[in-house]
């Protein structure tokens, strides 16, 4: 990690904060985009958290860490809270490397958490759930993408049962899989399809509103993840 920025470094952290507090039923997307509903223009999240199969976006909190030598006041906060009503998230959380003032605690109120942690406490977690993306490598200095892992899901195939693992690149934003079957672990630009050592086929659909990572089995397809474009 010594080559990423520090800022980039700090926006994982608060991606692994919520992929190791969140339950297989949340789908965790970080540097995510989407397109405001009141502004019409894209808006970069650090951490984007959706429900990983119902529709709707009622479940939806976005986080932002503030890596930077000052307090986080009160104008932070209500231009978060912007933020949330332009993408209908209807939570929201500032991860703040040097603290807060009363006034900003306050204008927070319940539907915004503000956490402290410091960046030397950041330099200490675990990335061991995340993998280099190969398809992020080497284009451009300091845009390497890493795929975090935030699903450990058991899929019911036939009369038994598979687990397999699904993630996010925090840079090409594409989905990948990891089969325990087979062990192959691939990452899944949108427009490929690959087919594991099991012969099952991984690939992605697009609507409107959202991008879905399938698996196509014997059985017929399993929606596995969901990445919202708006």
């Amino acid at each position: 990690m010594n080559e990423v920025p520090d800022w980039r470094v700090y926006e994982r952290v608060a991606a692994c904060f919520e992929i190791e507090t969140s339950g297989i039923d949340a789908s965790v997307t970080p540097n995510a985009t989407l397109v405001g509903s009141l502004s019409g223009t894209a808006r970069q999240i650090d951490v984007l958290v959706d429900a990983r199969w119902d529709e709707g976006v009622e479940r939806r909190i976005i986080f932002d860490a503030k890596l930077r030598k000052r307090k986080v006041d009160v104008k932070d906060v209500e231009s978060f809270e912007g933020m949330m009503r332009d993408v209908r998230a209807s939570r929201g959380v500032l991860i703040c490397s040097n603290g807060y003032t009363k006034a900003a605690l306050a204008r927070a109120q319940q539907s915004i958490e503000i956490r402290i942690v410091t960046f030397e406490e950041a330099e200490e977690i675990d990335f061991a759930m995340v993998d280099p993306c190969p398809h992020c490598r080497g284009k451009k200095r300091n845009t390497e993408g890493l795929v975090f892992w935030d699903g450990q899901l058991p899929l019911a195939i036939g009369w038994g049962c598979a687990i397999t693992f699904t993630g996010k690149c925090d840079v090409c934003r594409s989905f990948a899989f990891w089969c325990w079957d087979c062990g192959d672990k691939k990452v899944v630009p949108d427009g490929e399809v690959y087919e594991c050592g099991c012969e099952r086929t991984w690939f992605i659909e697009k609507n409107d509103d959202e991008a879905l990572f399938i698996v196509r089995v014997e059985d017929g397809e399993i929606p596995l993840d969901r990445r919202p474009l708006r």
